[in-house]
């Protein structure tokens, strides 16, 4: 498991916050659709994938993306 810089992290959950109040969910809550689409513009985008997270603690743990 690796770790990220707290940067890294601010910029995901502010991520997910902005996304979920225009995102039209079809089950469950915005905020998992706002993590699937943060998930996609700010980890993959480096290369990386979601192991483990949370916004209040702000922990993420991210790991390879699969090739």
């Amino acid at each position: 498991m690796r770790k990220e810089k707290k940067s890294l992290t601010k910029k995901f959950c502010r991520c997910i916050k902005k996304v979920a109040k225009y995102v039209k969910p079809r089950k469950g809550t915005k905020e998992t659709a706002g993590i699937a689409i943060c998930v996609k513009s700010v980890l993959q985008t480096r290369g990386r994938t979601l192991k483990k997270f949370t916004c209040r603690n702000e922990k993420l743990f991210t790991q390879k993306k699969k090739r």
